[in-house]
């Protein structure tokens, strides 16, 4: 009897330890396994084979994807682990050894959204009481993106979603977007708050890691590229009077491709094309029908009409004459795409046009 009963309580004991191992195997695995340090964007360009956290210049269609990078640091030998789905990786060009690279396969319930950095609307009037203070920016939550490592990119600005379109073209094809991501963990698969949360830069970061903070700049060919490029920035005007501070913040936020202004916009497409507003030649053209594409105008030219100017993006009227059904890029409480006729109506068919190379652009193929 002594001895079933020691029979009993030794696989008794022996049921018990199993148990405990079961239960007890991920929270140990979970404190052998690489500590989790910090979360990255990686952008992967189409054909590059490769994801970079990082800035990428891009012509306007070309596809590209972005990777959720989670980094940790092996306990034992204190060496980077990169929790990913690209298949190769680099940092603003320096490409990390491929045995750092794992895809996630731990027991830890995860999950990945998705952010892009903007401005909090796509137009603000600057006062003189709050100056620059009136800008600012937001990360918003793109909740129709997957929440998965890896997601095709896009650059449709958020900040508009409320807003009722008035542009010629519904789909943004071309601008600035910065992305940023929050890879969450919670405690079991079915729980509704996570635990802990790792986020890549964000608003905090972006002032002191501008030169690294990974952003797309889609464009189109110059002469017209520099105008394409803040689609999706914040356009700030200051009022009038306001002190000489405050234009030289809005000069550096768009140096920064942060924000931008009417001025510095019309101002870096001069400069772009290696002129000054002293170099510039006026023309007077008739709007029915008098200039051709190619010949005295193409896409990246200025036209105004008194102190509204806007650039020249696409022949939309009658094939090669500049005509009010052609499009334009126009900065008036934000960039937009417009028909010439939406912005120099009533205003009779003569405006000045000024070549900034657009006509010889498309002569050349450029």
């Amino acid at each position: 009897m002594e001895s079933q009963s020691k029979l009993f309580l030794t696989i008794a004991v022996a049921v018990t330890l199993v148990f405990a191992v079961i239960l007890l195997q991920p929270t140990v695995e979970e404190r052998l396994a690489p500590e989790l340090q910090a979360a990255w964007v990686a952008i992967e360009v189409a054909g590059s084979g490769i994801a970079d956290v990082g800035p990428v210049e891009l012509d306007v269609g070309t596809p590209f994807q972005l990777h959720a990078v989670l980094e940790a640091r092996d306990r034992n030998s204190g060496e980077p682990v990169y929790y990913t789905e690209a298949k190769r990786l680099s940092f603003t060009g320096e490409e990390v050894p491929p045995e750092s690279l794992e895809v996630w396969e731990r027991r830890r319930p995860i999950k990945i959204r998705w952010f892009t950095v903007e401005g909090r609307r796509p137009f603000v009037q600057l006062d003189a009481e709050l100056g620059i203070r009136g800008f600012d920016l937001q990360e918003f939550l793109r909740s129709n993106w997957p929440l998965a490592w890896s997601v095709p990119g896009e650059i449709d600005t958020a900040n508009d979603n409320h807003l009722a379109s008035d542009s010629a073209e519904k789909i943004q094809r071309f601008g600035t977007q910065r992305y940023h991501v929050r890879i969450e963990f919670y405690p079991e698969k079915n729980a509704l708050i996570p635990d802990q949360v790792i986020r890549s830069w964000g608003i905090p970061d972006l002032k002191e890691q501008i030169e690294r903070f990974p952003t797309v700049r889609m464009t189109l060919p110059p002469p017209a590229r520099t105008a394409s490029a803040v689609f999706g920035l914040t356009q700030l005007e200051p009022l009038a009077g306001t002190g000489a501070e405050i234009h030289e913040q809005i000069a550096e936020l768009a140096a920064s491709g942060v924000a931008f202004s009417r001025l510095t916009i019309i101002g870096d497409q001069i400069r772009q094309a290696g002129m000054s507003l002293e170099d510039l030649t006026w023309t007077t053209v008739d709007l029915a029908g008098e200039a051709r594409w190619g010949e005295q105008a193409g896409p990246g030219d200025l036209l105004r009409v008194g102190d509204r100017v806007v650039v020249l993006y696409a022949d939309r009227g009658e094939p090669g004459v500049v005509d009010y059904e052609d499009l334009c890029f126009d900065y008036v409480q934000g960039a937009a795409i417009r028909a010439l006729n939406d912005v120099f109506i009533g205003s009779g068919n003569a405006v000045e046009l000024a070549s900034l190379g657009g006509a010889r652009a498309m002569q050349t193929g450029a």
